[in-house]
């Protein structure tokens, strides 16, 4: 197998950047093919395949010394089966986290997409001249609206944290403060 990429391909190919790619050099989870007597490092698709399973790996969330784990599953192994069981042991754990993790990446996107939604539809309903405070005051307004449109202390009062003591004063930027 030819060795005719470099760290430059490699990193368009993946989306990595060349520091990217000599960081899990020197963690040990790549290792170029080549490296001529100028110290310019070459690789193979095998390579590019491999790094393409670190970035996956490393975008479920899992760490560097998981992803080392997972590279190293043959290591030891002197047949079939016993890579297999190992196989199985290693990854039903990260299977099983990497679901927990799309499931709460798609609860996240349906919340943006309903926040969307709502807004635009407040817009359309209200006009752009009302305070923002006021999105999350409205009926089932979603949590990232109710989070992001309150502002501490807006003299709108639609903002202000509810205190034992009474109203919260005005404070912030653009807010004098009482």
């Amino acid at each position: 197998m030819a060795a005719d990429l470099s760290s430059g391909d490699l990193a368009r190919a993946t989306g990595n950047t060349v520091r990217t790619i000599r960081f899990y050099e020197e963690e040990g989870l790549l290792a170029p093919t080549i490296v001529s007597d100028g110290g310019h490092r070459r690789y193979t698709d095998r390579d590019l395949e491999r790094l393409r399973l670190i970035s996956d790996l490393r975008e479920l969330g899992l760490s560097l010394g998981e992803i080392r784990c997972i590279l190293e599953l043959r290591s030891g192994c002197h047949n079939a089966a016993e890579f297999a069981i190992r196989f199985q042991q290693v990854l039903a754990g990260h299977l099983e986290q990497a679901q927990r993790r799309l499931e709460r990446l798609q609860r996240v996107k349906k919340e943006l997409l309903d926040a969307l939604a709502a807004i635009q539809e407040r817009l359309s309903s209200t006009g752009v001249s009302q305070c923002a405070c006021a999105a999350a005051d409205a009926e089932g307004a979603p949590r990232i609206v109710k989070v992001l449109a309150r502002q501490a202390g807006c003299p709108c009062g639609h903002g202000a944290p509810a205190s034992a003591g009474g109203a919260a004063k005005p404070s912030g930027p653009g807010h004098p403060r009482a």
